[in-house]
């Protein structure tokens, strides 16, 4: 009687899992449902780079899973304000929004201003990653990075570089730790400002992603002289545009060609699509696959080529997760450069 008690108990218990499992497999396999939109947040204003990569991607990527997606942008607090709402939100896939690498500092662990562990996100495709560059004025005191090191070791050269952000700051301060060299770092809004100051001759340098160099090189008052990447410029997915544009670039020197070291951090300017911690993994696959499809479609990748913002091959989010928790443990080494 005993035993035929536990068969029964067992029958029941597995028909439930069964049931259960069943449901829960129905309802990813409706993902999205029909008529729910998807929330982009975006963490920045309405026409900065980051805003218009989203607008671009964004109707291709709604397409694809066969839904609307509302664009909502949250900036404030130096882009922790819409991470953390992305952070917080509900998993379950009508959340997304994009990454900077470069706010990673704010890690609960590194400079401790999120509460939060930065690199369980649930990473879905990283779509963009520009190497940094060093711009300055085509007419200035500087005339390419060999005279720039030169200059910043001179004790009778005061050489000032302009930034917009922690991780400008960052690229400046291990320039000086690492290269040996002295700076005077002077804070402004935004990037523009930071390229203008550098035009006006108020400062003399200034680190910036390339995406930005199309912007200052079509001025024709600014010049590139250094990627700062492991890879020559012709070899960056990222910069067939400006090449085709700007051939100049091509004789633009990395770290290694003038017998520089690395920098111990290599903060890329990346563009990657997020969603909340936790996200089930049905419905990760399903955004990844999507992202991943878009990621090839020849209309995209035109439109890109021509608005200056192109994309990569991409990256699955997996992979850039773990190049985060790299980068992590990377930032906590030199989390005294960021605390000075």
């Amino acid at each position: 009687m005993k035993t035929k008690k536990k068969r029964i108990a067992l029958f029941l218990t597995v028909m439930v899992l069964f049931a259960s499992f069943s449901l829960t497999e129905a309802l990813f396999a409706k993902y999205p449902e029909p008529g729910k939109s998807i929330e982009f947040i975006v963490p920045v204003g309405v026409g900065g780079g980051y805003d218009l990569y989203v607008r671009m991607i964004a109707p291709y990527l709604a397409k694809e899973l066969g839904t609307k997606i509302r664009i909502r942008n949250e900036p404030g607090g130096a882009w922790l304000v819409g991470l953390t709402q992305i952070y917080r939100a509900k998993p379950d896939g009508y959340t997304i929004g994009i990454w900077n690498p470069g706010v990673l500092m704010n890690d609960r662990d590194i400079l401790g201003k999120v509460d939060f562990d930065m690199t369980t996100y649930t990473f879905l495709y990283r779509i963009t990653n520009e190497p940094r560059i060093v711009i300055v004025k085509r007419d200035g005191p500087i005339k390419d990075m060999r005279d720039l090191i030169a200059k910043g070791r001179s004790p009778n050269f005061k050489l000032r570089c302009s930034y917009a952000g922690g991780t400008a700051l960052l690229d400046a301060k291990l320039m000086d730790s690492e290269w040996e060299i002295n700076t005077e770092k002077i804070p402004y809004r935004g990037g523009s400002d930071v390229r203008m100051a550098v035009m006006r001759g108020d400062t003399h340098f200034c680190v910036s992603g390339l995406g930005a160099a199309a912007e200052s090189l079509s001025s024709g008052r600014l010049k590139v002289i250094l990627l700062l990447d492991d890879v020559p410029i012709t070899k960056v997915p990222e910069a067939e545009k400006l090449l085709h544009d700007y051939p100049e670039l091509k004789n633009v020197p990395i770290p290694k060609d003038l017998g520089l070291p690395p920098l111990s951090y290599n903060s890329r300017s990346a563009r990657c699509i997020i969603a909340p911690p936790g996200l089930p993994k049905d419905i990760k696959k399903r955004l990844e696959d999507a992202l991943a499809k878009i990621l090839k479609d020849k209309s995209l990748r035109e439109l890109g080529f021509k608005t200056d913002r192109p994309l990569d091959i991409g990256q699955p989010g997996d992979e850039y997760a773990a190049q985060m928790k790299r980068d992590k443990q990377t930032l906590m080494k030199i989390k005294h450069l960021l605390q000075e």
